[in-house]
C-alpha cells in the first residue's frame, strides 16, 4: 500500500501547507480520502491520468475536507474522463446534487458516470475499506437541534486492510478514544494532531501501531510529547511524500 498526504493543514488556509486529502493505492485501486483546498493542483503535480481514481471519499463536511471537491470534479470532466467514479459521502447526498446544479456543473454533461453514493455503502463496494462514525461534529448537536436544521451530524475515519499492514485515517476527530478499537493493530494512522489532547494522541502507543503521522497542524504540545514518547513512533506528516506499507 502506498499513501499520499496532498494535504495536511488545519481549518485555517497555510502558506506553505494544502488542506485536507490523501491519495491511497492498495493492491488494484487507487482512493483519494476527502478533497480540500488545493487537491486537483496537487493531483495534476502528480501526472496521473483522469482516470487513475476509483472512488473519493467525504469523511465530514467541512470546507477544509471538502472544499476542493467542486473543482476536482470539474477538472475530471474538463481532461475527458472516462471512466465511472464512485463519491461516498457521509450525508445529504441529494442536496450535494442540487449543490452541483447549482454550480452549474451538470452531470448530464460529463464523460463519466457519477455514482453519489451514502458512506455505508463504502465497505459493500471495496471490502478491504471500512468505516468507523467518529466524534468530531457532536460539538454541533444543539445548534442543528435548536435551529431544526437538516444536518446528520456525520463524521467517519478510515481503515484500508492489506496484506502487509492496515492504514487508518482519522481525519477529524475530538478524541482519539472514539476509535481507538478501530486503529489497534494498524501499521500507520494518520492523525489528526491538531483538535485532540496530548494526552489522547499519546494513547497510540498503547493500541500496537506502527507509525503515526501526525497531521491538521500539530500543535506543539503535542509534538513535544510525542518527542518524549517511550515508543519511537510518531512523526509530522509530509505533503507529498510517498509513504508504503
Amino acid at each position: 500500500m502506498k499513501i499520499i498526504i496532498l494535504g495536511s493543514g488545519s481549518g485555517m488556509p497555510a502558506k506553505n501547507k494544502r488542506s485536507s486529502a490523501v491519495l491511497v493505492k492498495s493492491q488494484n485501486h487507487i482512493f483519494l480520502f476527502d478533497c480540500g483546498d488545493g487537491c486537483a493542483s496537487s493531483l495534476l503535480n502528480l501526472d496521473l491520468d483522469p482516470n487513475t481514481i476509483d472512488a473519493i471519499v467525504i469523511t465530514h463536511y467541512h470546507p477544509d475536507h471538502a472544499g476542493g471537491l467542486l473543482l476536482l470534479i470539474q477538472m475530471l470532466y474538463l481532461q475527458r474522463r472516462t471512466k465511472a467514479l464512485s463519491l461516498y459521502l457521509p450525508e445529504r447526498e441529494e442536496d450535494f446534487l442540487a449543490m452541483l446544479q447549482m454550480f452549474y456543473t451538470f452531470p448530464q454533461k460529463f464523460s463519466f458516470d457519477l455514482q453519489i453514493k451514502p458512506m455505508n455503502r463504502l465497505n459493500m463496494d471495496y471490502n478491504r475499506l471500512n468505516i468507523k462514525a467518529n466524534d468530531h461534529l457532536d460539538g454541533y448537536r444543539e445548534i442543528v437541534r435548536q435551529n431544526n436544521l437538516p444536518n446528520k451530524i456525520k463524521a467517519y475515519s478510515l481503515r484500508v486492510s492489506s496484506p502487509k499492514g492496515d492504514f487508518v485515517y482519522s481525519s477529524d476527530i475530538s478524541t482519539v478514544d472514539c476509535i481507538s478499537e478501530f486503529c489497534m493493530g494498524a501499521h500507520t494512522v494518520l492523525v489528526d494532531a491538531g483538535h485532540p489532547s496530548a494526552e489522547q494522541v499519546l494513547r497510540l502507543c498503547t493500541l500496537d501501531v506502527k507509525r503515526v503521522l501526525l497531521t491538521h497542524e500539530p500543535r506543539p504540545q503535542i509534538k513535544q510529547m510525542a518527542k518524549k514518547a517511550t515508543k519511537d513512533i510518531f512523526y509530522e506528516a509530509l505533503e507529498n511524500v510517498e509513504y508504503t506499507i
